[in-house]
């Protein structure tokens, strides 16, 4: 790039990265909603003035360690209190550094020798930049503080990528020892990323997806250099075996069989919001298709990952037409990689779209490569990406601004599900409306008799109201719902005491 161009160019990726932060601004006021209040507002480990050490120890859930994770959270808490805007606004310049180190990785030479001297990668990597910093389908993990673990896990998972790569650009001189710093930097990545968020095992995979196919390298090489990165996980997944119990989950929301044919439907219905971004919600309706549907849908993803394999081997030369399809190929095993997790562990939400924010790197890869072979559109390229995708962004952000409408979207998308229905009979409750939230919670339980949260919802606003009778009935069959649930013996002991 000539220094007559560099500066509009610096100019155009400043307005990328501040643009990105002003769709997310209309949400960085919205209160605590769904998991943020068990798991920050009511969660002591996180609270101003607690042990670090505490938060390091943490687990949500029993099979889910994130230290790197809650230890952020924790760190915010200190600094700023327990403002849900503090949170999220941290959450934000995660996500534009997330940005800044793909950008660095977009604009390094993709390909063959050929395309790296003759195509500009600057304004291609700018391109697959904005898609990734403003895409709607990114609200979910920046706008919603729980998501903050995906943006952890990428930021560390990119940067060990960008400092593995970059050990081997060229030969250090004698005696400095140059690559092992960085090799050094890669692994202590990888150990960080995996602490955030466990989908983190991906990266060795997308580094080697990166490397073969992205930078057109050797494949041997490239095999044991992902084998370093893939130690840590190696020792994580060790940790977890000891630690926890159980190298997975410890409990499964369905069989595997059952989760590959979900996730199947999924992956189609993810990548149509990818190209129309519209229905979005907190929770998608999704169940497990029959066995018919579900073999048509993992023969469709099947297809698209053999011609990605098949394409991502055709060496990429700018002077060929068909050229562009190798880093087309390389974005989508990239992208098919950072859902393989998904397929395997069967968790509780069958469709969640927290879970695009790493598939998301592989679209940026796919994009900036193709652009390269048209380079001369590709500032044409960013314009109409910040052009489209930008409101769509803010409007998301409009969305998240207010927990009523956040789920009252989902209750309306979704009118078989209990859960939205929940979380707007609580924020009624809340609000003193307590006959509109008892008409929501008995809708809830109309769609899912056994449902626990709904039933000790529904008891504590009878025992509340005096109606001690039917408080006692919910709670106890919340209890019978829900053994676990501590806070509806508590509560079913207040009400044996007022009968």
């Amino acid at each position: 790039m000539s220094d007559s161009s560099r500066l509009p160019h610096r100019l155009a990726v400043a307005l990328v990265f501040v643009a990105a932060l002003l769709c997310c601004l209309p949400a960085a006021d919205a209160p605590f909603t769904f998991d943020e209040h068990a798991g920050i507002e009511d969660n002591r480990v996180v609270h101003p003035g607690a042990s670090f050490t505490e938060a390091l120890r943490y687990r949500y859930s029993p099979d889910q360690a994130r230290p790197v994770f809650f230890s952020s959270l924790l760190l915010d808490a200190d600094l700023w209190g327990l403002k849900p805007r503090a949170f999220r606004l941290t959450g934000f310049f995660i996500h534009l550094a997330c940005g800044a180190i793909l950008y660095l990785l977009l604009r390094r030479p993709h390909g063959t020798a050929t395309v790296a001297r003759t195509a500009p990668a600057a304004p291609a990597a700018l391109a697959g930049t904005a898609l990734f910093l403003l895409h709607p389908l990114q609200s979910e993990s920046v706008l919603y503080i729980w998501g903050r673990s995906e943006i952890l896990s990428t930021l560390f998972g990119l940067l060990a990528i960008l400092l593995a790569l970059a050990a081997d650009d060229r030969k250090p001189a004698p005696g400095t020892g140059r690559r092992y710093p960085l090799w050094a930097g890669a692994v202590a990545c990888m150990a960080l990323a995996l602490a955030s968020k466990e989908e983190a095992v991906a990266i060795p995979v997308i580094f080697y997806i990166w490397w073969r196919w992205a930078e057109g390298r050797p494949a041997r090489p490239g095999i044991l250099r992902a084998a370093v990165l893939g130690l840590p996980v190696v020792l994580f997944l060790l940790w977890r075996g000891i630690a926890l119990g159980e190298v997975g989950r410890q409990v499964y929301a369905r069989s595997v069989t059952e989760n590959v044919l979900g996730q199947s439907v999924v992956t189609l219905r993810m990548l149509r919001l990818f190209f129309l971004p519209f229905s979005q919600s907190i929770d998608h309706p999704a169940e497990v298709p029959g066995l018919v549907l579900g073999t048509l849908a993992i023969a469709a993803c099947v297809f698209m990952i053999g011609w990605a394999i098949y394409a991502a081997r055709t060496p990429a030369d700018i002077a060929a037409p068909e050229g562009a399809a190798a880093p087309i190929a390389a974005g989508v095993l990239v992208a098919a990689a950072g859902t393989a997790l998904y397929w395997i562990v069967p968790l509780p939400d069958l469709m969640c779209e927290r879970r695009a924010y790493l598939p998301l790197v592989g679209a940026a890869l796919a994009m900036s490569g193709a652009l390269r072979y048209v380079h001369r559109r590709a500032h044409l390229a960013v314009i109409a990406l910040v052009l489209l995708l930008a409101p769509a962004m803010a409007a998301r952000a409009r969305v998240w601004s207010d927990p009523n409408r956040l789920w009252g979207e989902a209750a309306r998308l979704a009118p078989q599900k209990a859960r939205p229905l929940i979380n707007l009979g609580v924020m009624a409750a809340e609000s003193g409306d307590r006959g509109r939230a008892l008409d929501l919670f008995d809708q809830a339980i109309r769609l899912e008799p056994r449902n626990a949260e709904a039933l000790f919802n529904r008891g504590k606003l009878h025992r509340d109201a005096g109606r001690h009778a039917h408080a006692v009935a919910d709670l106890r069959a919340a209890i019978s719902a829900g053994p676990g649930m501590v806070k509806a013996r508590i509560n079913l002991a207040i009400a044996w005491m007022d009968v």
